[in-house]
């Protein structure tokens, strides 16, 4: 880890410069995806297309064009998509936010700070489905559940496939300059040859995820005389509906509140809310837990998601299935205990750019709640509290910051506090190594835990440094945490306190292009936990081996040893216990994952030794698409664990049922079954978009139980619920 920092030191990344040039129109711009208005032949044409996967560095296989033109309001992309056999086209998704990783698409990227450090991402495939993302730290951070009022229409011709993008202005944030020059890049998805290419050429050694890289771009002109105004934006919503529960039978809904957005400067974005609800909000992804450690479950709900990536400060997770070992903010800490939903009675957000600073505001008060226990929630009894954050970060460099956040939980009569300071530098476009600090504070004795008066200052600290480097054929990364077993953000989220952390991973990354094989991964990753004491907890150590087809498709093979020294016994399940000792044992996956134009299916196997025991166990995911219309999901996974106290199985299953009428109606059925918690949820949803950025949804949920005390149905909820977005 040291070694790459020194090589990296004063060495910065550099790009080659592209020039695009945006052309002012003074006609009315038609969004239907035909391309048929004069100017559009009076802009310049992009027709250089690179790409980075499968062939990095080759032109694209299929002509590409865009052009690009702006008004008062609005700034416009029209793309024109050579495919000479439209049955080779791969769309069949419509749905608003639906993954299209798996679809031929296209995408615009635009910095709009040009400061090569954030940016906003938008997706378009073949049907017009449309896709943003909020992009930070060069793209390493990505808020997938942004959403931006915005439009775009597609059509499928002869032997093309045209694309109208129409973003206006009052969506993005920059600076208030008479002339203005935004970072740009361009893409294109060909699925029939899993082929991605972009304008400005972004590094293969990134894979998928160098389409969001946003130190690769190159530069938008033509853009001047954009008026500032300041932008208000006003959404109301009203709730109406019915719940019947068996404590309290059925009972009438009614409910009103609203979100605002201010633009305080041209940087600067004011988001306030008063009696927020987030109803049509999907319920949380069920799982099981097989560790001694809490679950994670990311945030919904779009007040929070609004310019999240500036609040993110916390150390990376090791995989994308795996919990981040610490935040210092996690929203889901605010309006969200113990399974229940804590009224939020108001809140503001600034976020945005002053100069060189990203800055980040964030206030919220919740109301005083009381529930009873039942047989699958605990008891809640909170009283009005407070939320406070701040958040700043420094640009620095090509790509670099320097930043602090400082968060606060007000009670009545008691408070949690955290600060910390953390850095990102990336002396190449292909190495970066972070760091952070923190620590929380909290008074001496509190009703939840009287005897913290001994608490030692220096076990309140957590420390992280890390770093990563990578290329097409190799990646290196290691890094160094140490959380202290008094470390406790309230309004935060730690995997594991009292507990010194390294680790290291080491991946060789090929392509082979032979045998039908495309690409290869491959290497050991070891991590070694060590508690407070310096005594050893945790050892694990990985081989993994990974292979990618030409055609759609790949599979892996994982071995693990492990080591486990419990200090204390650890209660897996209710009356089985796993006794504190010394536990060496090895395990092994299989995941083989197929891909198609109609179906994709993945199928994963584990089997092996767990503690004093063994387990075994599979996980399968479906995804059938017979048109853009209609989508069956289903996903379920089992494991059995067999321990000399006793043997238990784990079930959870998850299905989704999605039909689109359009690309602005869509209803979706989501059903769950989790065996550990005897509980199938159903949730169905209608979403109508009836004018851009203005919904309606039909929420019907129901909860069921399913072991002998709970059986039957427990609770049924349907509301509506219509918002409108004013723009004036």
């Amino acid at each position: 880890m040291l070694l790459l920092f020194f090589i990296g030191v004063g060495v910065h990344a550099e790009t080659e410069a592209l020039q695009a040039e945006a052309y002012r129109t003074y006609e009315s711009v038609e969004i239907d995806g035909e391309l048929t208005e004069a100017d559009w032949q009076n802009a310049t044409s992009i027709r250089q297309f690179i790409q980075f996967e499968p062939d990095a560095g080759a032109p694209l296989t299929e002509a590409t064009e865009v052009r690009i033109l702006y008004d008062d309001k609005y700034i416009y992309f029209g793309f024109v998509c050579s495919e000479p056999d439209r049955s080779k086209i791969v769309a069949n998704k419509m749905r608003r936010d639906a993954e299209m990783w798996d679809q031929d698409n296209v995408f615009v990227l635009l910095d709009t700070y040009n400061d090569r450090r954030s940016g906003f991402f938008f997706r378009v495939n073949p049907l017009g489905a449309r896709e943003d993302v909020a992009l930070m730290d060069s793209g390493d951070s990505r808020n997938e559940n942004w959403n931006a009022v915005w439009n775009s229409k597609s059509k499928i011709n002869g032997d093309n496939w045209t694309t109208e993008i129409a973003i206006p202005f009052s969506q993005l944030r920059f600076k208030d300059e008479e002339t203005l020059t935004w970072g740009l890049n361009l893409g294109r998805t060909i699925q029939k040859n899993q082929e991605e290419g972009t304008w400005a050429p972004v590094p293969a050694a990134y894979t998928f995820l160098a389409r969001y890289r946003t130190t690769n771009l190159g530069t938008l002109t033509g853009l001047s005389g954009i008026s500032q105004r300041r932008n208000i934006e006003f959404l109301p919503y009203l709730l109406p509906g019915v719940a019947r529960t068996e404590e309290e039978g059925t009972v009438g809904v009614l409910d009103f509140g609203a979100d605002m957005k201010v633009g305080v400067t041209s940087n600067l974005t004011a988001d306030l809310t008063v009696n927020t609800d987030f109803a049509q909000v999907e319920a949380d992804r069920e799982q099981a837990n097989l560790t001694r450690f809490s679950l994670f479950f990311p945030e919904k709900r779009q007040f929070f998601l609004e310019g999240a990536g500036l609040l993110d400060f916390g150390i990376p997770r090791t995989s994308f299935n795996a919990p981040p070992p610490l935040l210092l903010f996690y929203s889901r800490r605010i309006g969200i205990e113990d399974g229940h939903a804590i009224p939020i009675l108001a809140g503001g957000k600034v976020t945005g750019k002053v100069g060189g600073f990203g800055v980040g505001l964030l206030n919220v008060l919740t109301d005083k709640y009381a529930a009873d226990a039942t047989e699958n929630v605990d008891a809640v009894d909170v009283d009005r509290r407070n939320y406070s954050v701040l958040r700043i970060k420094r640009d620095l460099f090509t790509g670099s910051s320097l930043g602090m956040i400082a968060v606060n939980k007000q009670g009545l009569d008691t408070h949690n506090r955290a600060t910390g300071v953390d850095f990102i530098y990336r002396p190449t476009g292909s190495m970066n190594f972070r760091g952070l600090w923190a620590r929380t504070f909290e008074p001496a004795s509190t009703q939840d835990n009287p005897i913290n008066t001994q608490q030692n200052p220096e076990n309140t600290n957590a420390l992280y440094f890390g770093g990563n480097w990578q290329s097409e054929v190799a990646r290196v990364n290691a890094s160094y945490t140490d959380i202290g077993e008094d470390f406790n953000p309230e309004v935060g989220y730690v995997y594991r306190t009292g507990s010194r952390w390294f680790r290291g991973e080491l991946r060789g990354t090929p392509y082979l292009h032979w045998y039908g094989l495309r690409r290869m991964w491959i290497g050991p990753e070891i991590d070694i936990v060590l508690n407070s004491d310096n005594q050893l907890e945790t050892r694990t150590f990985i081989w993994s081996t990974w292979l990618e087809l030409e055609t759609n498709g790949w599979g892996g093979i994982r071995i693990y040893r492990n080591f486990e020294n419990l200090t204390e016994d650890f209660e897996i399940r209710e009356g089985i216990i796993i006794p504190s000792g010394k536990y060496s044992y090895n395990n092994y996956s299989l995941m083989l994952n197929a891909e198609g134009n109609v179906f994709n299916g993945r199928v994963g196997f584990n089997i092996g030794d767990f503690y004093n025991g063994t387990r075994r166990g599979f996980d399968i995911r479906l995804d059938l698409r017979l048109t853009g219309r209609f989508s069956l999901e289903p996903r379920y996974e089992f494991n059995r664990v067999t321990l000399p106290q006793g043997t238990f199985d784990t079930n959870v299953f998850g299905g989704r049922v999605g039909y689109s009428f359009s690309t602005d109606l869509f209803t979706k059925l989501y059903v769950q079954w989790n065996s550990d918690r005897n509980l199938i949820t159903t949730n169905f949803l209608v979403n109508y978009i009836y004018s851009p950025g203005s919904d309606f949804y039909l929420v019907f949920n129901q909860t069921y139980g399913t072991d002998s005390l709970t059986s039957g149905l427990l609770d049924t909820t349907l509301v509506g619920k219509v918002t409108y977005w004013w723009n004036p």
